[in-house]
């Protein structure tokens, strides 16, 4: 009895799960031959949103090759100082000393500062204009379409070769990759009008929304700076520490509001228009952005209150370490030093 029982039980589930797949696959065909908002952005683009990425593109690789080229002259001064007496090692607390440890840092900086500014201040011109996306005859949708989307996809491709790539960062290169995959179709309106299910108006105002969390990354880069440049402590220091901590914490809590006051409630409209793997991604693409803005403020927050109020003058030699990775920057460990020790005692002995 109770094996017939089991085996009617296993072969109810055998049903239901073919039954499920076969419903993912139903809405796959379905999605696939109704277009999809990533494949209408491409299509009725007509290559705008691409041409303004490869330009862009080019301007992130000049920077990138800015900071590894100062990378190199910085290593030839540190090389030239250890095997000349009379040649002044160079100062670590230095400006170049700083990029040279973290070339990728003119392109990451840029990237912040451009999108969130573009962001809030879309979002400030918009509530100025009363709630409505033209502002003094600027269509503040076409800005975000043709200048802050592109300007953060190249930055974000570009990103995964100059530094996702060669240093094995996990965490961020599967960042940039949902970053790009969710917010490329909000670059054109056919896109967007598929995504937002009609509303173009409501998904770009999600897609920017989400980038003003651009704005502590912008405030990171700065505590970075301070941590690896100041050499006492100063009130500022504690300031931009509590800034930056607030703004990964407003990211944890802004990405919540989105999806439990925004996306869940749309979920009937977008199973209806058998888009469920477009919201899906939407939905993946919020919690996966905001469980990392949610790791990188526990980082940041390890060494206690005393450390984010407290300057702590580090240890610096005046040479760099190989590579450096984001979980560094977060916790302030990422400074300008490599097997550098050895060669400044030589010198010394000398």
């Amino acid at each position: 009895f109770l094996k017939q029982n089991y085996d009617e039980w296993h072969f109810s589930q055998k049903l239901l799960l073919i039954n499920i797949m076969s419903a993912i696959i139903d809405f796959y065909e379905e999605w696939r031959q109704d277009s999809n908002p990533w494949l209408e952005c491409y299509k009725e683009g007509k290559g705008i949103f691409e041409t303004q990425f490869a330009y862009y593109s080019l301007g992130f690789i000049l920077l990138y090759l800015i900071g590894n080229y100062i990378k190199k002259i910085h290593q030839a001064a540190v090389e030239k100082a250890a095997n000349d007496e009379n040649a002044p090692p160079p100062n670590p607390r230095s400006l170049k000393a700083l990029i040279a440890s973290r070339p990728t840092v003119l392109a990451g900086s840029f990237h912040s500062i451009a999108t969130a500014v573009i962001a809030v201040g879309i979002l400030i011109f918009r509530h100025l204009a009363g709630n409505s996306w033209d502002y003094r005859g600027i269509d503040l949708i076409k800005v975000w379409q043709t200048v802050g989307l592109p300007i953060s996809v190249s930055y974000f491709i570009m990103d995964c070769f100059f530094y996702c790539l060669p240093r094995k960062d996990l965490i961020i290169f599967v960042h940039h990759v949902i970053m790009c995959f969710c917010h490329y179709p909000v670059g054109h309106d056919s896109g967007s009008t598929i995504l937002g299910l009609g509303d173009k108006e409501w998904i770009t105002w999600l897609s920017i929304m989400g980038y003003t969390s651009e704005v502590s990354t912008a405030f990171m880069n700065y505590r970075w700076y301070l941590l690896n440049s100041l050499e006492e402590n100063w009130i500022g220091f504690g300031v931009v520490n509590v800034l930056v901590v607030a703004g990964f914490g407003g990211r944890v809590v802004m990405f919540s509001y989105l999806l439990i006051w925004e996306i869940f409630p749309r979920a009937p409209m977008y199973i209806d228009q058998r888009q469920l793997f477009t919201y899906a991604m939407m939905v993946f693409g919020h919690v996966g952005i905001g469980m990392l803005s949610l790791y990188w403020c526990i980082v940041m927050c390890k060494g206690g209150l005393k450390s984010l109020f407290v300057f702590k003058k580090k240890t610096q030699s005046t040479t760099l370490r190989q590579g450096f990775s984001f979980a560094d920057v977060a916790r302030g460990d990422d400074a300008p030093k490599m097997n550098g020790e050895k060669g400044a005692a030589s010198k010394k002995n000398k």
